[in-house]
């Protein structure tokens, strides 16, 4: 593993669910903005690679076959492609990331997410979970697998805005390859929250499981199960 990768040759927000809260388990499930063509290994991720990767990425987000498709079983979960967002639906989840994260969070995104949960507790470890820039998708996922093991709401958040402080390099990767023209008009008509991570955009879908009764309750009605729970949890919690 290189000591100091180039900036652009690494994930930019790549960390072990682990350190999300004390007690749980180390080198069993990653996440991470996209891999790229070229990457180095990620400091601090061992053993690196993923043995199983679930990328949540749409069809039109990708543009080569999965870099770490020679390494680990790749399983595509389209997250958004599953919601079928059109119309007014789709250009509010643009400004509002409580209004994408309520539709990752219903109908067949929800079962989607229901699905990857599965994965991660019963695929070959390390997984690694990811989508784009490693943040909405993906945060609210962990957000499901922490609740699911008994992480506390303070923690939750903690791991959810831990990903602000990375965005620079996340869209500076996403952004290779164009020109400074096209990545200042692209940027500059982004909504602010995009570049962000803010607490109460993952507190929207921590208060909706509240108001359900519990996330597991909101994971069994959109076809989870109990021993996925039991399996993700001897998986995920320290002895």
């Amino acid at each position: 593993m290189s000591a100091s990768p180039a900036a652009d040759s690494c994930l930019a927000n790549a960390r072990d669910i682990a350190t999300a809260a004390p007690g749980l388990r180390a080198g069993v499930l990653y996440r991470s903005d996209a891999p790229a063509p070229g990457d180095q290994a990620p400091d601090g991720l061992e053993p690196w690679p993923p043995r199983t990767v679930i990328d949540m990425r749409g069809v039109a987000e990708k543009g080569h076959d999965h870099p770490l498709a020679t390494h680990a079983r790749v399983v595509n979960i389209p997250v958004l492609d599953d919601a079928a967002l059109t119309g007014a639906q789709a250009r509010e989840t643009l400004t509002s990331l409580s209004a994408l994260y309520t539709h990752i969070t219903e109908g067949p995104a929800a079962a989607a997410l229901v699905r990857a949960v599965a994965e991660v507790a019963t695929a070959d470890a390390p997984v690694l979970i990811h989508c784009s820039a490693g943040k909405d998708r993906t945060g609210v996922l962990a957000a499901v697998i922490e609740a699911l093991v008994g992480v506390s709401r303070e923690r939750i958040v903690g791991d959810y805005v831990a990903t602000a402080a990375q965005m620079h390099g996340v869209m500076a990767r996403m952004m290779r390859g164009v020109s400074d023209e096209f990545r200042e008009a692209a940027l500059s008509q982004m909504p602010a929250e995009v570049f962000d991570a803010p607490a109460h955009a993952i507190e929207a879908v921590l208060d909706r499981w509240d108001a359900e009764g519990g996330v597991a309750a909101w994971y069994r009605a959109h076809g989870g199960d109990e021993d996925t729970v039991a399996a993700l949890r001897g998986r995920l919690l320290a002895d």
